[in-house]
C-alpha cells in the first residue's frame, strides 16, 4: 500500500471474502487481526461522508517523505471497520497531529511505543455512538475501538510505522490498537472538557495527545476527597516520564469518585493545583533510580521536580460506569495536548 511519497491504492481482485481477508494479511495491511477488505465503493462512501474526493492530503511525514490522501486514509478506515460517520472524527485527529510534526514521527518510531489517544466532546459522541460509560478504555464498543485503530492502520500503512522497521518501540504498548473515548458530559459534576479549553458545549471536538497505557487507581476505600485525590497523586509520581520530559495529563475520574470529590467541594481547578503540589519527586530520587541524569550533587534532595510545568498540563474528565471507585491516569508525555473541532460532520 505504500511507494515513494505518496502511497498509491493498490486494486486486488477477489470472488471470496475469505480470501480477501487473507490477501490482506498477505499484502502486510493488517495490524494482526482480521480487516475488513477496503471496496471501492465503501471508500467512496468514506469520502462523500466528509465531502472530500481522495485526492487531498490529510497528513505528511516528513522525515519518512510521506504522504497520506483522504483516499488512503478512508481506505484505511474500511479496513478498520469504521462507518461513514466515523470518518471526520478520524480526517480530524490526523489533521490534529500534523500540527506537530515532530510528534507524527515520534508516535510513529519512539522506543518507549506511545499510541495516539483520542477524546471525544459534544454531539458527536451519541451521534457515533461512542462509549463513555461502563468499560469506556476497554472492548466492546466500535467506535471507541475502530477510531483508534484506524488512526494505527494509517501510520502502519502510509508510514510504514511496523514493529522492526519504522516502529522501534522496545516493548510495544497495547494501546496502540486503539485508546478512545468520550467523555461523560452529562454526569459530570463539572463543565465538559471541550468547554473548558475553549469551545462552545454544543461543538463536537477531538481532544488528541502521543499518551502512554491508562493507569488504574483502585482507591476503593477512600471516602473523601482528599484521600482520592492522594492516591491519584501517589499514581502519578509513579509515572517515570512525568520527571523526565514536560508532562501533561488526562485524569478520568470514576463516576464514584467524582461524585465524593463534588460532595467534598474539590473542582476542576482544585484538583489540578492539589496535583501541582503533591505529585513531586526530589531531584536526588529520581538520580538515582535513572530517571533524571546524574551525578547526584549536593542540594538536589531540595530541588522539586513537578509532574507537570502548569496546572492546565492536568486535564480532569469524569468517564467509566459505577461499579467502582475507579479512576485513571494518562501520561501524555512531550506531546502539546490539542482539541479541534470536527469537520464536515454533515459532508
Amino acid at each position: 500500500m505504500t511507494t515513494n511519497n505518496m502511497p498509491r491504492s493498490t486494486i486486488v481482485e477477489s470472488s471470496d471474502t475469505i480470501e480477501a481477508i487473507e490477501e490482506c494479511y498477505r499484502m502486510g495491511w493488517s495490524d494482526g487481526l482480521p480487516v475488513v477488505p477496503p471496496v471501492d465503493y465503501k471508500v467512496r462512501e468514506m469520502l462523500e461522508m466528509a465531502g472530500l474526493t481522495g485526492e487531498e492530503e490529510i497528513i505528511s511525514l516528513e522525515m519518512r517523505n510521506r504522504v497520506l490522501t483522504s483516499e488512503n486514509v478512508a481506505a484505511n478506515a474500511v479496513m478498520a471497520g469504521c462507518l461513514p460517520e466515523y470518518f471526520p472524527v478520524l480526517t480530524t485527529t490526523l489533521k490534529t497531529l500534523e500540527e506537530e510534526k515532530n510528534y507524527v514521527h515520534m508516535a510513529s518510531a519512539s522506543t518507549s511505543s506511545p499510541a495516539i489517544l483520542m477524546v471525544l466532546n459534544g454531539p458527536i459522541r451519541d451521534q457515533i455512538g461512542a462509549n463513555y460509560k461502563d468499560g469506556l478504555l476497554g472492548p466492546g464498543n466500535r467506535a471507541n475501538a475502530v477510531l483508534g485503530r484506524a488512526i494505527r492502520l494509517c501510520f502502519m500503512n502510509g508510514f510504514d510505522a511496523r514493529p522492526g522497521t519504522l516502529d522501534r518501540g522496545t516493548l510495544g504498548n497495547p494501546s496502540k490498537y486503539t485508546l478512545c473515548f468520550a467523555e461523560n458530559e452529562e454526569d459530570s459534576p463539572w463543565e465538559p472538557l471541550h468547554v473548558a479549553r475553549g469551545f462552545k458545549k454544543e461543538d463536537s471536538t477531538v481532544t488528541v495527545a502521543v499518551a502512554y497505557n491508562p493507569v488504574t487507581v483502585n482507591a476503593s476505600y477512600g471516602h473523601t476527597g482528599e484521600s482520592i485525590l492522594m492516591a491519584i497523586a501517589d499514581t502519578l509520581k509513579c509515572a517515570s516520564m512525568a520527571f523526565r520530559y514536560p508532562s501533561q495529563w488526562v485524569l478520568v475520574i470514576g463516576p464514584e469518585h467524582a461524585i465524593t470529590l463534588n460532595d467534598d467541594g474539590w473542582t476542576r481547578k482544585g484538583i489540578q493545583d492539589y496535583m501541582m503540589e503533591n505529585a513531586v519527586r526530589p531531584q536526588s530520587e529520581l538520580i538515582r533510580l535513572g530517571i533524571a541524569q546524574g551525578p547526584e550533587r549536593e542540594g538536589d534532595d531540595k530541588i522539586i521536580r513537578r509532574c507537570a510545568q502548569d496546572p492546565e498540563d492536568i486535564l480532569v474528565l469524569m468517564g467509566g460506569g459505577t461499579g467502582g471507585r475507579n479512576s485513571a491516569i494518562i501520561d501524555t508525555t512531550r506531546f502539546q495536548i490539542r482539541t479541534r473541532k470536527i469537520e464536515n460532520l454533515n459532508g
